[in-house]
């Protein structure tokens, strides 16, 4: 096939405090022919990313920068990317991730639009790592926003991937070079639980099983579409960076909020080691929690208003709920 009816693909790669991991990998994305441009997206590293690069950098590495964010948010920073893309392919890599080879992937992808291609960790390669249709991953809301930590957001995007009629095939590790990462530094840039209501409960928030077990049962409370993904507002300035755009995604924020201290308290109240979060949302127990407390962002504006005033009565009974299953809470400011 030739290369010039090939789709276009850009890299996107979510990066906070992994520089050294980055410069070692930009160089194989940036001699690949089929790589058409890279965004880096700098999730308020302690050193700004396009700093470190410097100014006479490849130009066709493009850094947003997302400052106000002080919990690391996956899923969030692969929106920013996806967002400023214009490419007909986006190659989702961690910055520890190196490209041997993808043309065989793009030449299959350019043939059968209703595929997508993904890693996996029981073959040997990053289970994040993903070639998807730009216009299909935007349509179903791009990643999870409101998740934090490791683990959840890829499994979550790959559902909703194939529940939008597409088709997962897989990588080769051979065609990718990744450095290991050890499980228990996975949650280093996440400290602390995402929660106003409970304690920060560092003791769970550092264990990737357990942020995993949270993220799972977020996605059920909090599902992520069109509707409730975050928009964006980018600044045309290199290396300035993206910022939430105002309006509904006040009201966005305000329900993924609520939603995520829901998940926090089925999570905290029910995780047992070794225990899938599948197992706990079948209990009928948690299925009505879920049923009654979580909220769902309507279509109609007047709906909306009306939900935001019932803000502050659903948040007391959720928290009601909370005590009744134990769980210490901190009180409101």
């Amino acid at each position: 096939m030739s290369s010039r009816a090939l789709p276009t693909v850009d890299v996107v790669t979510p990066c906070r405090n992994r520089l050294a991991n980055l410069r070692a990998s930009l160089p194989s994305w940036l001699s690949h022919p089929l790589v058409r441009r890279i965004l880096v997206v700098d999730f308020q590293s302690d050193l700004p990313v396009a700093e470190a690069l410097g100014r006479n950098r490849d130009p066709r590495i493009t850094v947003l920068r997302v400052d106000d964010e002080p919990l690391w948010r996956q899923g969030r920073a692969q929106n920013v990317g996806l967002q400023a893309s214009d490419a007909d392919l986006i190659l989702k890599l961690d910055a520890d991730i190196a490209i041997v080879d993808i043309s065989a992937y793009v030449e299959a992808m350019a043939l059968n639009p209703q595929l997508f291609l993904r890693g996996c960790s029981q073959r040997g390669s990053s289970s994040g790592l993903c070639l998807v249709p730009r216009l299909v991953a935007r349509r179903i809301g791009g990643y999870h926003d409101q998740m934090s930590g490791w683990g959840g957001d890829d499994v979550d995007f790959y559902r909703r991937l194939c529940r939008a009629g597409l088709n997962s095939g897989f990588v080769k590790a051979a065609d990718f070079a990744e450095v290991p990462q050890r499980m228990a530094t996975k949650n280093t840039e996440a400290p602390r639980l995402d929660t106003a209501w409970l304690p920060p409960h560092p003791d769970l928030a550092r264990q990737p099983q357990f942020t995993a077990y949270r993220n799972g049962i977020l996605a059920r409370v909090q599902r992520q579409h069109r509707l409730t993904a975050l928009r964006w507002r980018f600044d045309p300035a290199e290396g300035s960076g993206a910022t939430l755009k105002k309006g509904r995604n006040r009201m966005r924020m305000l329900l993924g909020r609520h939603n995520t201290e829901l998940a926090n308290i089925l999570a905290v109240h029910s995780y047992v080691p070794g225990d899938s979060h599948w197992d706990v949302l079948r209990q009928p127990w948690v299925q009505k929690a879920i049923q009654q407390h979580r909220l769902v962002l309507p279509r109609q504006r007047d709906m909306e208003l009306a939900l935001a005033a019932q803000l502050t009565e659903r948040s007391k009974s959720l928290r009601s709920f909370a005590a009744n299953l134990g769980i210490e809470l901190l009180p409101l400011e």
